[in-house]
């Protein structure tokens, strides 16, 4: 007997079986070895935005004051140097006069004393001081009030030793009056003197009587007495001329003293007044505000005439023009090991159409030196900075660049095998789940 033939329909399932299989397991060998042999690039993906390569410039004033003027507003374009704000300078004009008016009247008093100190005849002024005065009346006139007072000074200093050597000099023939009469009373008593010798030889001899030699004594008597006198007159009248001396030196000498110690007082004085001027010149130089770079007004905080600007507050802000871009981005920490200097990265603008605009290839510039932390999330995270290649730019065609645009970085890594992907999670897993906490 013949064996059955095998049935066709029987056959037909055998065949779709085999076909299934075969086909199943060339997709599990093909997709087995494209997870071992094919390779994904990786990246880090960096948030961030556009900035100019200098950043904004922030406009500060270190005094402050009321504004005066207000050249500008947001939107503006400024050029370098170009004056946006005015401070109003009354009141430091005024401030500066008062303080001026009172260093000037310490230098004209300062040359009036240095003037008496050294002795001088006249008052010579120093040539800042004869400038000034050519310039400013006020001064001119400071200057002859303190010429009238030297010259009343000086006067009034002449006119005392004048006083003094009058009395010297009628001390002077006061002795010589008394020094004619001690030159009388000294002849008497030499004469006094002749007389007593003969009337004591006659008296020894017994020719004239004793009441006549007491006479001559008495009369010597006096006029010792009398020479005595006459003599402490003339040294009492010479004591006199000796004081008179000392006081008229004692005018001069007081004088000088006074004016050294009067330039003492004053040099402190004009220190102070001098660094007050200095400082309020300085700040009238600088009371105009000017652009630091050429650039667009944006963020202005002052909007009004007599406006309060306090010291170091920020005033307007200046986006700088006609400067390279870059693309500040934030890096999470747990990415920083893969990221370095020179790193190629793909550039997405999220602001344009993403079906118009392709991807802008660059690569990393800057890497901060540590961690910073976001005020507002309280997140950590590296700051990096990243240039477009200048041969990418032109892809963009006519869309413009501003900064603030939000950029998103695509910072390639190592390549990888989607396996080494898929296994990835697994091995992290079980790398935590085997260790003892």
């Amino acid at each position: 007997m013949t064996a059955p033939a095998p049935s066709p329909r029987k056959w037909k399932a055998t065949g779709a079986l085999l076909i299934g299989t075969l086909a199943l397991t060339i997709l599990v060998g093909v997709i087995g070895v494209w997870s071992v042999e094919a390779r994904i690039a990786g990246a880090v993906i960096a948030p961030g935005m556009i900035q100019v390569e200098s950043n904004r410039q922030v406009l500060q004033h270190p005094q402050g004051g009321v504004v005066g003027a207000l050249f500008v507003k947001d939107g503006d374009h400024v050029n370098a140097g170009d004056i946006v704000l005015q401070f109003d300078d009354t009141q430091m004009r005024s401030e500066l006069a008062i303080i001026e008016g009172q260093l000037f009247e310490i230098l004209a008093r300062k040359a009036r004393f240095q003037a008496e100190r050294d002795g001088l005849p006249e008052l010579p002024l120093p040539a800042e001081l004869q400038t000034l005065a050519r310039e400013n009346p006020d001064v001119q006139s400071l200057i002859e009030g303190q010429k009238r007072l030297f010259e009343a000074r000086a006067t009034s200093l002449h006119q005392n030793a004048e006083q003094i050597d009058e009395q010297i000099a009628q001390t002077e023939n006061q002795i010589l009056g008394v020094g004619s009469q001690l030159t009388a009373l000294e002849k008497q008593n030499i004469l006094i003197e002749a007389e007593l010798a003969d009337t004591q030889d006659l008296f020894d001899k017994g020719l004239t009587p004793a009441s006549r030699l007491s006479s001559l004594l008495r009369e010597q008597a006096r006029l010792a007495g009398e020479i005595g006198k006459t003599t402490a007159s003339i040294a009492q009248l010479r004591g006199q001329i000796a004081a008179l001396n000392i006081r008229r030196i004692t005018l001069t000498t007081r004088l000088r003293e006074e004016a050294i110690s009067s330039l003492r007082d004053l040099q402190y004085h004009e220190v102070e007044l001098v660094q007050r001027r200095l400082s309020l010149l300085d700040t009238l130089a600088h009371l105009d505000v000017r652009a630091p770079v050429a650039g667009v007004v944006y963020g202005s905080q002052v909007f009004a005439l007599q406006s309060v600007v306090s010291p170091a507050e920020p005033i307007m802000y200046i986006i700088p023009q006609d400067q390279p871009l870059v693309v500040s981005a934030r890096v999470d920490p747990i990415h920083i090991d893969q990221v370095h200097v020179g790193q190629r990265a793909t550039l997405r603008f999220a602001a344009f159409d993403q079906r118009m605009t392709p991807d802008v290839f660059g690569h990393v510039t800057n890497l901060s030196a540590d961690v910073f932390t976001d005020d507002a999330t309280g997140l950590s995270y590296y700051q990096i900075e990243l240039i477009p290649a200048e041969d990418q730019m032109g892809k963009l065609g006519d869309q413009v660049l501003l900064p603030g645009m939000p950029v998103e970085a695509f910072i390639k890594t190592g390549e990888r095998s989607p396996l080494a992907y898929l296994a990835k999670p697994l091995t992290d897993y079980f790398a935590k789940a085997f260790r003892e906490t």
